[in-house]
């Protein structure tokens, strides 16, 4: 135990280290100088049934002080309101908003690609910005960003947009989510320029030039990876394309899921598509999990005195770790970092109930359609590949 419990603080020391420094490359989109532009900036959002927000997202793109913009609004298969809802935006506005309407789902996509790739494929413009139908911007959103993306001379920019929730419990489930997330995929890793690893991509708000998204394939080439954003990312930055990774906090927000069960079953489509597949992956994850995260804080209470020392090293560690991270990529209080074995044993399940429902349905279902196991498989197998 004494062995274990020293590999654990090993661990968190380094992770301490590494996000510490990471942390701090990421700037928040408030702190830069903004500029006026003449590059016309094509937003595309992407939407499915989103009548409870498309409304907000639309007006608070509608409203952007960047004068040069047209948003493309694709209603993806909807069976509520969305497609009205976009229709009334583009009448109102018809010199900024224009609607595509997606009435069937070609084999071989996944919705939302599907739904993005048919939004560029009408775009205008040589800036493009990805994002999703429920997102609400600040009227100064998209001038700032392109600001900050004309500035570092970027090809992609991504943003991290204030998480908003009312639940407490969710509060603690987010914290100990992008903690979590933070030292597992090392999202800073995209403001390192002299690396082609890692990479990040955020479907809140991703910002390319158009040259870029079509030198990587666009998105036929993660046609069916339901992680698009992330892989989008990633894909970028394996390409030696200069990205760039900021916090958005004033100016995006969004609802990640309306309460503690929802994000649960939401994490359902992409859980066991983050850990490639891979039962053995999975099983690694749940059991360094716990090792690491949930173990000393059992030790604390029955182990020797050594032990409890090590272990309470352990958790200082990793509780610091979790507190910076929360306090750079949320807006919530840094005091949910002591839920953390709370919800790390909460994510283990999360990570299971995933893994068990894809193999036991077959495949995922997202926003009313199934995509089998075996077409999410060969995409991980065989993504260099365009559809046509």
């Amino acid at each position: 135990m004494t062995i274990l419990l020293f590999i654990t603080i090993i661990f968190w020391a380094f992770a301490l280290w590494d996000g510490w420094r990471g942390l701090s490359s990421i700037q928040d989109l408030r702190n830069i100088k903004r500029q006026s532009s003449v590059q016309l900036v094509s937003v595309i959002v992407a939407a499915k049934d989103e009548e409870r927000a498309i409304d907000k997202t639309l007006q608070s793109l509608v409203s952007q002080t960047h004068k040069h913009l047209e948003i493309i609004a694709v209603n993806d298969r909807s069976e509520d309101n969305t497609g009205s809802i976009m229709k009334k935006w583009e009448n109102e506005s018809p010199l900024r908003v224009k609607t595509i309407t997606i009435e069937s789902l070609p084999e071989g996509w996944l919705g939302k690609n599907h739904a993005l790739y048919k939004g560029y494929e009408e775009a205008k413009g040589d800036v493009i910005v990805f994002t999703d139908g429920d997102i609400q911007f600040s009227e100064s959103a998209i001038e700032r960003a392109l600001s900050f993306f004309e500035q570092e001379k970027a090809d992609h920019l991504t943003i991290a947009p204030n998480l908003v929730t009312k639940s407490k419990r969710l509060k603690a489930f987010i914290t100990y989510f992008m903690f979590g997330f933070g030292f597992f995929k090392r999202p800073w890793t995209a403001n390192n320029d002299n690396s082609k690893k890692g990479g990040m991509g955020i479907g809140a708000f991703n910002m390319l030039k158009r040259s870029t998204y079509e030198a990587i394939g666009t998105h036929e080439m993660i046609a069916t990876r339901p992680d698009d954003d992330l892989y989008l990312g990633q894909k970028i930055k394996s390409k030696g394309y200069k990205q760039r990774l900021a916090t958005g906090m004033e100016d995006l927000s969004v609802e990640w899921y309306p309460s503690l069960k929802d994000a649960i079953l939401g994490l359902e489509k992409n859980t066991f598509a983050g850990l490639n597949y891979s039962v053995l992956l999975s099983l690694v994850a749940v059991i360094g999990t716990f090792i690491s995260q949930v173990l000393p804080f059992i030790t604390l209470m029955v182990a020797t005195n050594t032990n409890r020392g090590l272990s309470l090293i352990a958790i200082t560690l990793m509780c610091t770790l979790m507190a910076i991270t929360t306090k750079k990529l949320t807006q919530f209080k840094i005091s949910y970092a002591l839920t953390l074995p709370y919800s790390a044993l909460l994510f283990i399940y999360t990570i299971a109930r995933a893994v068990a429902l894809t193999i036991k349905k077959g495949g995922i279902e997202w926003r009313g359609t199934f995509y089998s196991l075996n077409e999410l498989k060969q995409a991980h197998k065989d993504d260099s590949t365009p559809k046509h």
